[in-house]
């Protein structure tokens, strides 16, 4: 496609061309997409809160440039962060995207919260390429679904939806009509991508954040299904590193957030990310845990993450989430939350003992209906 462009977003001449005409009258995130466009075109900034809800909306000073969209984002720290992103910002990743698909449209099934950088992209993509959103549940999946609703479009899951469908075989069906599933926000154990590979399922994992306007990394259906793990390749508007002591990732994109209340060029610095991992010599990325995760237990610093693989690999779990809990003799106790409630835990807890070293092994195991995750698959604080 020739280099990257700066993505056609303008948030004044905005137009709900994009607006999948199956849509159902009165669709309230549709209604809220609007009301967020028609504030943006009086040049207002918008803060986006919780549950369809505008936290605020204000026509800031000019020193601070045209109007921004800000997201909350607290990661998995609980630090609440307002991330302000530009027209400019948000078409760098549009751009890269489509660059990197090779593809001049994107529209999309979107059943992401829209106040959630994930969410609100599949909007920015189908402005800036002339594609269509329909807006509907991920739980529609589970019925029979007109091919017209489905096929040349794209839909963003996170592994948690992911793991729920995939035990549908009407869900699967589904999913294999789509072109594409992004699917990021969490790790995807290997357990489930190979579940979607048996399934034929068109997965591109992917690598993003709220303040990269979304995915900075994908991964291909083709190498997915060739065995190939990680997230893929660096998309061509962004640059990563790795430290190579502590393995910490660091980012730059022209898509980065601009300072919350300053103007700026967005991509001009790198970001220090709470995430660690490497690449290979080819130049996939995989994300091996975040630091902000990291329990301290009995003087022990334990990733998470590696608890999580351990388990997973036992037969009869699907899902699991491994966190630490204040405890006034551990510093941090390590409890487990696993899916589903008929798991054998006597024969799971040799399984990991043998498996993990001691200071690693949780303490309570914790047998859920779901595992307590936010709508975007982070653990809820």
């Amino acid at each position: 496609m020739g280099g990257i462009m700066t993505g056609n977003i303008n948030f004044e001449n905005y137009r709900n061309s994009w607006v999948h005409e199956k849509n159902s009258c009165g669709n309230k995130q549709q209604l809220h997409a609007e009301e967020i466009f028609t504030l943006l075109q009086k040049g207002q900034s918008v803060w986006l809160g919780p549950n369809l809800s505008i936290y605020q909306s204000k026509v800031l000073d000019a020193k601070n440039g045209p109007p921004s969209l800000f997201f909350r984002s607290g990661g998995t720290s609980g630090n609440t962060k307002w991330i302000r992103h530009s027209e400019k910002s948000v078409g760098f990743a549009v751009s890269g995207l489509l660059e990197s698909l090779g593809v001049e449209e994107i529209s999309s099934w979107c059943c992401l919260p829209l106040n959630h950088v994930g969410g609100m992209m599949q909007i920015f993509r189908a402005i800036a390429s002339g594609g269509k959103v329909y807006f509907s549940s991920y739980r529609k999946l589970f019925d029979e679904i007109p091919g017209e609703l489905i096929q040349n479009q794209w839909i963003s899951l996170v592994p948690t939806q992911l793991n729920r469908l995939i035990t549908s075989s009407i869900a699967c069906k589904n999913l294999r009509q789509f072109k594409g599933i992004f699917i990021g926000g969490a790790a995807l154990s290997e357990k489930l991508a190979q579940r979607a590979r048996n399934e034929g399922i068109p997965l591109f994992p992917c690598y993003g954040m709220s303040e990269t306007a979304g995915m900075i990394t994908l991964l291909n259906s083709h190498s997915f299904d060739k065995g190939i793990g990680g997230v893929g390749k660096v998309l061509p508007h962004a640059f990563m590193s790795v430290n190579t002591v502590t393995n910490r990732i660091s980012v730059k994109a022209k898509s980065i957030s601009l300072r919350a209340h300053q103007e700026g060029q967005e991509g001009e610095e790198w970001l220090d990310t709470p995430d660690y991992g490497y690449h290979d010599p080819e130049g996939n990325w995989f994300i091996e845990g975040r630091l902000d995760r990291t329990i301290v237990t009995g003087g022990e610093k334990v990733n998470p993450h590696l608890i999580e693989k351990v388990i997973q690999e036992f037969n009869s779990v699907d899902e699991c989430l491994v966190c630490g809990v204040e405890d006034q003799d551990w510093g941090q106790r390590i409890v487990a939350y696993l899916t589903p409630t008929n798991i054998e835990l006597n024969e799971l807890k040799e399984f990991v003992q043998e498996r993990l070293e001691s200071h690693s092994m949780p303490k309570d195991w914790k047998l859920v209906n779901q595992l307590p995750l936010t709508e975007m698959g982070k653990p809820k604080n």
